[in-house]
């Protein structure tokens, strides 16, 4: 009876922590999700650029927490957006002012530093508008690149369009090329402003970089545009680049995912992002960028959140890998912490209920006893006595039993001691009797006699 109870207990617990086991696995797969792959691919630009530059960073700090970052450069912010929206990459860097490219499915995860757009032109022109270069040849960027996009918009906003003006798509070092050999007009480049690039057009003698007027104008007209003052020298003290104060409008680049991208991936890449940026640069202030600002994707929902609180106590301790995976833990664990609960509301009624029946069961052996000993013979007597004497060395040697249960086996042993009493008081009314009329010898009377043992 102890065994099959015990191997009953141990069933129980058993299964109650195989089950809390599994919901805390459900719980784990429904907040936090399987455990995310190691190797992440994505896009940048060409290898000259900032893109690729900063890819390289973050391939760096992946390769501390344990993931693999692969880079794919390509021509620009347009063909990282295609290459998002067919799920070819995991993130890439895209440039603002792409609506017009493909990207459904793709999400932000925040903006990340400021791209100004450089209009260069050769200076004996006068150029004071963008409205002014109708009619010249511009080198507008390589088809797919995000120059491209952002020139044509801007462009299309001042009348200058293909009908009558020659749009070369010509980018990078081959558009300054064609620009100091006198072959366009204007070049137009988004890139960093500690691009090489930039510091050669702005030393260049007979090349001019426009300063644009009507920054207010732009930026009130598309979010992702902001006006920003390149100040006398601010490039290059010694050489003083630029020459003088000009305004340029910048466009901000923002770090973007596909729509299958891990939750966890979202996090690792902000992460990244966070202390490559967090710093500043020469336009942008420090703790400005990661932002959620000047984003014209829509952002990523765990990106929000991120932005908002910043990364959890255990990403803040732990490596990333060891974080995610001690964070599932905690989810499957978590119920298995608040089972004892439960558990015991549901075995403490079982134990007491195990306990009262065992009483209960002794209570009506003693009470079948009294209903067969009120009228039967003295050898009868004896046997009843006998048995009531063995349930009582039962119940004083009971061990499986609380201490919570003891008032019931005192009370129990003293309802058995009243009914041994009177039997013993009945058996002797009997033996008197039937030595009266003679009919019990000597030695079966000093048989009935026998006093109860101590037990």
């Amino acid at each position: 009876m102890r065994l099959r109870w015990r191997w009953f207990r141990i069933t129980v617990i058993g299964t109650a922590v195989l089950v809390t086991l599994c919901v805390g696995v459900l719980i784990a797969n429904r907040f936090a999700g399987p455990l995310p792959p190691r190797h992440l691919v994505i896009s940048t630009g060409r290898e000259d650029g900032a893109y690729y530059r900063y890819a390289l960073e973050y391939q760096r700090i992946l390769a501390s927490q344990g993931f693999r970052l692969d880079i794919q450069p390509g021509p620009g912010a347009v063909a990282t957006l295609r290459r998002l929206a067919a799920g070819e990459v995991d993130a890439g860097f895209v440039q603002g002012g792409l609506t017009s490219a493909p990207a459904t499915g793709v999400t932000a995860l925040g903006s990340l530093f400021y791209e100004p757009l450089w209009v260069f032109y050769r200076k004996e022109l006068r150029v004071s508008y963008l409205s002014d270069l109708r009619g010249r040849r511009l080198a507008v960027g390589e088809d797919g690149s995000g120059t491209r996009e952002l020139a044509l918009r801007l462009l299309t906003d001042n009348d200058v369009s293909e009908a009558n003006t020659s749009l070369t798509s010509l980018g990078g070092t081959d558009a300054e090329t064609a620009l100091t050999a006198g072959l366009i007009d204007a070049a137009f480049f988004v890139v960093s402003p500690h691009a090489e690039i930039v510091r050669r057009l702005l030393s260049t003698q007979h090349v001019e970089l426009l300063s644009e007027r009507r920054h207010l104008a732009y930026a009130g007209r598309y979010r992702f545009v902001a006006p920003l003052h390149i100040g006398e020298g601010m490039l290059d003290i010694a050489r003083n680049i630029p020459r003088e104060e000009k305004v340029v409008v910048a466009t901000t680049a923002a770090l973007a995912v596909g729509s299958g991208t891990h939750p966890d991936h979202v996090r690792l890449l902000l992460n990244a992002a966070d202390r490559v940026h967090r710093a500043g640069g020469l336009l942008e202030r420090p703790g400005q960028f990661p932002s959620p600002a000047n984003l014209d994707l829509p952002l990523n929902d765990h990106a929000a959140r991120y932005l908002r609180v910043g990364p959890s106590w255990l990403e803040r301790t732990f490596p990333f890998w060891l974080a995610g995976l001690l964070d599932r833990l905690v989810l499957v664990f978590l119920p298995l912490a608040a089972l004892p609960f439960p558990l015991f509301g549901l075995l403490l009624p079982l134990l007491d209920r195990r306990q009262r029946r065992r009483i209960a069961l002794r209570y009506e052996q003693l009470r079948e006893c009294a209903i067969r000993t009120e009228s039967c013979a003295p050898a009868t007597l004896e046997a009843e006595i006998e048995g009531l004497r063995s349930l009582r060395r039962e119940v004083l040697e009971e061990t499986d039993v609380s201490r919570m249960y003891f008032g019931e086996l005192f009370h129990l042993t003293m309802h058995i001691d009243a009914t041994l009493d009177r039997l013993e008081r009945r058996r002797a009314e009997l033996l008197e009797g039937d030595r009266g009329a003679g009919r019990v010898s000597p030695e079966t009377g000093a048989a009935l006699r026998r006093p109860r043992s101590a037990s």
